[in-house]
């Protein structure tokens, strides 16, 4: 029984936020009906309300809806270890001067167990990936996502392992095999995992204790690849997390 000093109509408008944090970025009045078990007469009602507030936009050329800008500056301000930023930021820099390629640092969503970027510098050439603060994926693949689950708790990773399953990932004992190397050479790389033609290299920034606190991950296309890229990444990367690591124990 719900608590009768909280808001069901809030409670149903957040609900309807929370629909959007999946891979489906759109959704109509009927989608969003039919997932939320409600009339569409109730649907439409908290459809216009986030529109009118700013927190949902409507696709004019579809007619379906995804999230608008306050939504967008809402989970900038969300930041769930504002200290982590602060700390790991200067060596964020450190690292895209010295390599010019795309740098971020990645959180585990404690919710969702999804990696989340908190913190990120584009590369300055016009061939670049991009890995804008908010963007959300799976942690099952992608070097910058899997440094998060090779260090997360055996019970954390079970949770992520059945989701995996359950959204068409088969490939489960090979996905431990990865976890295994990664937590032996110390830092994760993949190419092409998630997008084709992009290298990743990502190191964890742990407590004293091992438990992950972050990832940094370098981002950059695989054709501006040579022989020392992946030492060069490998290196910068658990030097810069050893150090934020380090400096976060010390401000604990």
């Amino acid at each position: 029984m719900a608590d009768k000093s909280t808001s069901q109509t809030l409670r149903r408008g957040l609900m309807v936020l929370d629909l959007f944090h999946g891979n489906n970025r759109e959704y109509s009045v009927k989608e969003l009906t039919d997932k939320m078990n409600i009339s569409s007469t109730v649907t439409f009602r908290l459809v216009n309300t986030l529109v009118e507030s700013g927190y949902l936009t409507k696709n004019s050329s579809n007619g379906k809806y995804r999230l608008g800008l306050n939504a967008y500056k809402l989970g900038l301000y969300a930041n769930p270890n504002p200290k982590l930023q602060q700390v790991a930021l200067p060596f964020l820099e450190k690292i895209s001067l010295a390599t010019k390629e795309t740098v971020s640092l990645n959180v585990v969503d404690p919710l969702t167990l999804e990696g989340v970027c908190i913190a990120s510098i584009e590369s300055p050439h016009d061939i670049k990936f991009s890995w804008p603060v908010g963007l959300s994926k799976p942690v099952y693949r992608g070097a910058s996502r899997k440094i998060l689950l090779a260090f997360m708790e055996p019970s954390q990773q079970e949770q992520v392992f059945q989701r995996a399953i359950s959204e068409g990932f088969t490939d489960i004992d090979q996905l431990k095999a990865d976890l295994m190397e990664i937590k032996e050479n110390g830092f994760a790389y993949t190419e092409g995992e998630v997008n084709e033609g992009a290298l990743n290299v990502s190191a964890p920034v742990l407590s004293n204790d091992g438990l992950i606190l972050a990832g940094v991950s370098i981002h950059c296309p695989v054709y501006r690849k040579n022989e020392q890229t992946v030492p060069t990444f490998s290196r910068l990367t658990m030097d810069a997390a050893k150090e934020i690591g380090d400096i976060m124990e010390r401000n604990l």
